[in-house]
């Protein structure tokens, strides 16, 4: 059953698509130290994770069920448990490799109703781990947790295999900020009558349009997902570059992080960041050759990295365009 777990994990890899996935799955295998403070012994334990990555928050949602078969209880005889948990994990950003993260939540144990067996009932959660990245979707995946209530403390220490899915929704797109664009004017005809002159007609007067303001767009913590509304904003960027007056200018992509994780973590964070805007534009048909990306990493904040408001303003991308021959 395992190999045949871990051969289909391994074949939906091969047809991943590269980005950030809204859901992780786990299976995990280890060791329950069962009741510290009680009458049993150490027993095998199997876990199922489910955690959800969509929401723009820090913190990610996850269920987990934990089933030990077959402990020995010092007095005799034998029991096992199930147990439910929602948890809260929090990612830490480290390096393309390893993702450490930390846990805690509440849970619920169900054990047999069998002599000298702890009570059914709810019980506290923390725990650490980290993850292995193997591919853009599989990872190893281990971790040590507690669960404690006033009867009993549990420690587990499992690992496995962890698969992420569901592609995420680029409609979702980013937070734009764009200034009013010039409007091409242009002068009336003045029809100039001078008795007893004929009627004098004047060339219009165009007033040429400069290039689009520059287009700013900010990301999720962490990752090269944008937020906000914007994919309707980028379609009528995307439109005005593809206008007559612009249809031959250049676009130059630049992205940045925050200072959060190693600067290796932030420079790649921030290719993929650039790599993804320019995907956005290339969606709505802007050709590839007239775009270029550049990735600052986390080098050139625009506002304090001391803050919240200020990291969310440093984790964010800037398009510019100009005349294929500018710099």
């Amino acid at each position: 059953m395992k190999k045949l777990i871990l051969l289909c994990l391994i074949t939906l890899s091969l047809f991943a698509k590269k980005g950030d996935y809204l859901y992780e799955a786990a299976f995990l295998i280890g060791n329950s130290e069962n009741g510290l403070n009680q009458n049993m012994d150490r027993s095998f334990a199997y876990q199922l994770q489910f955690q959800y990555n969509g929401f723009d928050f820090p913190i990610r949602p996850e269920l987990s069920f934990v089933y030990s078969p077959d402990i020995s209880l010092y007095t005799g005889g034998n029991t096992s448990y199930a147990a439910l948990m929602a948890n809260g994990v929090y990612e830490i950003p480290y390096s393309e490799l390893v993702t450490p993260y930390v846990k805690a939540g509440v849970g619920y144990t169900s054990y047999d109703n069998v002599p000298e067996s702890p009570s059914s009932g709810m019980y506290l959660d923390a725990g650490a781990g980290l993850k292995l990245h193997l591919t853009e979707r599989l990872a190893l995946k281990f971790q040590v947790l507690t669960a404690f209530n006033t009867e009993y403390f549990n420690l587990l220490a499992t690992g496995g295999i962890s698969f992420a899915f569901g592609q995420e929704d680029t409609n979702a797109a980013a937070v734009v900020t764009k200034d009013p664009q010039p409007v091409k004017e242009v002068a009336p005809v003045i029809i100039v009558k001078k008795d007893p002159q004929p009627v004098k007609e004047v060339t219009p007067v165009v007033i040429v349009k400069k290039d689009p303001k520059p287009l700013y767009v900010s990301f999720t913590f962490g990752r090269a997902q944008l937020v906000g509304e914007s994919k309707a904003s980028i379609k009528e960027y995307a439109q005005e570059l593809n206008s007559d007056d612009n249809k031959d200018k250049h676009l130059f992509i630049t992205a940045h992080t925050d200072n959060i994780g190693t600067r290796a973590f932030n420079a790649t964070l921030s290719i993929k960041r650039a790599s993804f805007v320019r995907a956005e534009f290339i969606a709505n048909d802007v050709d590839p050759k007239r775009i270029t990306i550049d990735a600052m990493g986390e080098v050139e904040p625009t506002a304090t990295n001391e803050t919240e408001t200020g990291r969310e303003k440093n984790r964010r991308a800037i398009i510019i365009v100009q005349d294929p021959q500018e710099p």
